[in-house]
């Protein structure tokens, strides 16, 4: 049998596998174990897991030669987690522990740089994975991505270890989200990986909060456990809130840059208007692109990135969201476009774009109390390019959950004529076609 018809078969049956997955989860009924409780004296503790099964298939020009050095056209992968989460309370103190266990195969995927189905893990500190070579097809990891303690005290709480830290208004660029943020393309997000921190939340009153945020990190994933100051973060960020809205500002260290970030968000009823800005004041420690980088050279010493936008219900279970996204980080030059994919901030997931300017809009309908479909289309409106994105989410029972949908690209290919130097003609066009089917359940 060649290896061209052996993969849509390997395709197919993993596909069947969830298939027959999801019939054998769907009449389970499963909740949260709760191993104790005693509600006068505040302690409870719990324990939940779910089981995530992935399938991704990639498939289109962008695969095959001369784009792709080798023919991947179609490939895939298979991707399956078992997720646990112990949470453990004692009054104002809270444990949590939570972590998933994963098996990959991929069928010459072309995941990457480009975070297709899954992005890049945040910049951490503490080695606490575990995982088999990662360089053959089959792929086994254990990660904790949750492992802290957090302690309350009147308006303060202080939480130490690794913790999702979310930041940003947006729906589909999230330029303030800068410790970690997902992917453009990210399948599941229910689930924030966390990174390793110390952060004190302080209410100062009922609209007016301070948060403090210190994340210690090292850019090489080589379980040595060493910091590095210039892969670490420093963050402060004050919030205050008013009627019919709310403003945050934020400023620190972030991997060698300094920092400022503004948002906001404005309530006029059905429509809600929103916007970040964030500044990157670059250092000689910073991460490409920068200002060191020929390449980037025209950034001069600050990057601005922002993104305004707004949450429309024209009627009952439909909501819109239309945005646009300056990207700074970015160039207006197709030339520019691989040294930037292949740069650091790239690299660790702080950008997925590498052009300047886009315009965005997203639909979600609740056609069913069990049933959400989504359609969201983004653009390079400088190549010209875009990439469309059809989705479902379907209930399957109270504790299983099935999710599909596509990615659809359009854009011009590379430019391979000089077979040296390929040129993209644009962005999204170096995007595959992406098909994904994703069923999730609690057991």
């Amino acid at each position: 049998m060649n290896r061209r018809g052996a993969r849509p078969r390997a395709l197919a049956f993993a596909l069947l596998g969830v298939l027959l997955l999801a019939s054998q989860l769907a009449s389970r009924r499963a909740e949260a174990v709760v191993l104790s409780e005693d509600e006068l004296k505040g302690r409870s503790v719990a324990l939940t897991f779910v089981l995530r099964s992935f399938s991704f298939i990639f498939a289109g020009r962008a695969l095959q030669p001369p784009q792709n050095l080798v023919d991947a056209n179609p490939s895939g992968a298979g991707i399956f987690d078992l997720r646990h989460n112990l949470t453990w309370r004692q009054g104002a103190l809270k444990v949590v522990a939570a972590g998933q266990l994963t098996t990959s195969v991929f069928f010459s995927g072309p995941q990457g740089g480009l975070g297709l189905g899954r992005g890049a893990a945040p910049v951490r500190w503490l080695p606490l994975t575990i995982e088999t070579d990662n360089s053959g097809a089959y792929r086994l990891r254990y990660q904790a991505d949750r492992l802290y303690i957090a302690y309350t005290l009147g308006p303060v709480t202080v939480t130490l270890g690794r913790q999702p830290i979310t930041f940003g208004r947006g729906q589909l660029w999230k330029p303030s989200d800068i410790i970690s943020t997902f992917a453009l393309t990210e399948v599941d997000t229910e689930f924030k990986p966390g990174s390793d921190a110390a952060r004190i939340d302080w209410n100062i009153a009922s609209r007016t909060s301070l948060t403090l945020i210190a994340a210690p990190a090292e850019l090489a994933a080589d379980h040595d456990a060493e910091v590095s100051l210039y892969a670490s973060s420093f963050m402060a960020r004050f919030k205050q809130g008013f009627d019919g809205g709310e403003i945050g500002v934020s400023g620190g260290l972030l991997r060698g840059d300094t920092v400022l970030v503004l948002d906001g968000i404005i309530d006029l009823g059905k429509l809600d208007l929103y916007g970040e800005l964030v500044a990157n004041i670059f250092s000689s420690k910073s991460l490409s692109p920068n200002a060191d980088d020929p390449a980037q050279a025209a950034l001069g010493d600050v990057a601005l990135r922002a993104v305004l936008g707004a949450r429309i219900k024209p009627i009952p279970k439909l909501t819109l969201t239309p945005e646009v996204f300056y990207n700074g980080l970015g160039s207006f030059e197709r030339s520019d476009y691989l040294a930037i994919a292949r740069s650091q901030r790239f690299s660790i997931g702080e950008i997925y774009n590498v052009g300047r300017v886009y315009a965005g809009l997203v639909a979600l309908w609740e056609v069913h109390p069990l049933l959400t479909l989504s359609a969201v289309g983004m653009a390079n409106v400088h190549d010209p390019s875009g990439l469309l994105s059809l989705g479902a989410v379907y209930s399957v029972s109270n504790n299983v959950t099935a999710i599909a949908g596509a990615y659809i690209p359009m854009g011009r290919l590379l430019d391979t004529r000089d077979a040296a130097s390929p040129l993209p003609r644009s962005e999204f066009g170096l995007y595959p076609y992406f098909f994904f089917f994703e069923l999730k359940a609690a057991i």
